[in-house]
């Protein structure tokens, strides 16, 4: 039987520290997004929409790190229940963009004193600038992990918060 290596701690070992932690965040505020009648996923979609202004499907997969054959069902979920609405630019009739509808921006207005009330519970253990740096931390990693770095690639303009089209130049599709 092979021993694994002197140096090798599973409780040490980043993938699994990771994991550790995501899932007692994701579960830990499962209350909250009932009381807003969301899910996680409806929550992070919501929530790029209200900060961005309309995305693509795409766009929006891609900021929440959910698959686009469930970011289509998730945003047809979402169409049904008037939270959002699918849209077409004037300018460009292949291109479909997401808009958050009044309902979906309640639910996210009345969820983000929750959430930020939620982060701060979960942080205290951390200094302000020990929070900033693994913030910081965090993002450099995943942009590590991944080829989609948003502030590169023209979806988020470094101090400009709106991205998508104007709501005058879409029409619903």
């Amino acid at each position: 039987m092979a021993c694994p290596p002197a140096d090798f701690h599973l409780e040490q070992f980043l993938p699994y520290l990771v994991h550790r932690v995501g899932s007692n965040l994701a579960e830990g505020f499962d209350e909250g997004f009932a009381a807003a009648g969301l899910s996680l996923q409806e929550w992070r979609a919501l929530s790029i929409l209200y900060e961005y202004g309309p995305q693509t499907m795409g766009d929006i997969a891609r900021r929440t790190s959910i698959n686009a054959s469930t970011m289509t069902r998730l945003v047809g979920q979402m169409e049904k229940r008037q939270l959002v609405k699918r849209e077409r630019p004037v300018a460009n009739q292949r291109t479909v963009f997401v808009r958050i509808l009044a309902d979906g921006r309640r639910k996210v207005e009345f969820l983000i004193p929750r959430v930020l009330e939620y982060e701060e519970a979960l942080t205290g253990c951390f200094s302000g600038a020990e929070l900033q740096m693994l913030k910081a931390l965090l993002v450099k990693f995943f942009h590590s992990l991944t080829d989609d770095d948003l502030t590169d690639n023209g979806l988020m303009d470094q101090g400009s918060r709106k991205v998508g089209p104007r709501q005058e130049d879409l029409i619903a599709s």
